[in-house]
C-alpha cells in the first residue's frame, strides 16, 4: 500500500469514528490562549472533521473546545489517548509523518 492510500485509508477510518478527542502540541494550545480560551495542555479538544490533503500537507483535522473557538491543525500536531480506538494506526502514522518532514526538509 502506498503512501496515499494509507493516508486515505486513516482518513476513512477517522471519519467513521468522529467524534474524537485529543489534546494540542504546546505551540497549538498558544494559538488558543491567544484567542482568549484559557485551555491547557491537557485539555481535550474534539476533532469534528478530518480532510486528507495530500502527501505534501498529510491529513488534516478540525478541532474544537466548543462551537465559537475552531482551529484546523495536521494530525501529527495532536495527541491522542492510548484508550483511543485508532491510537496505533494514528501513532504509526504520526511517526511516519515526522521522519518524512524531516527528510523533506534535509533534502530542500
Amino acid at each position: 500500500m502506498d503512501i496515499s492510500e494509507q493516508y486515505k485509508d486513516l482518513t476513512e477510518k477517522i471519519e467513521k469514528n468522529l467524534s474524537l478527542t485529543a489534546m494540542l502540541i504546546r505551540e497549538l494550545v498558544q494559538i488558543f490562549r491567544d484567542k482568549e480560551n484559557s485551555i491547557t495542555l491537557k485539555t481535550e479538544l474534539t476533532i469534528t472533521n478530518v480532510h486528507n490533503s495530500g502527501v505534501i500537507s498529510g491529513i488534516m483535522c478540525t478541532v474544537q473546545n466548543n462551537n465559537e473557538n475552531v482551529i484546523i491543525c495536521p494530525l501529527s500536531d495532536l495527541i491522542f489517548s492510548t484508550n483511543c480506538l485508532l491510537y496505533r494506526e494514528i501513532s504509526d502514522y504520526q511517526k511516519k509523518r515526522e521522519k518524512r518532514i524531516k527528510k523533506l526538509n534535509q533534502m530542500g
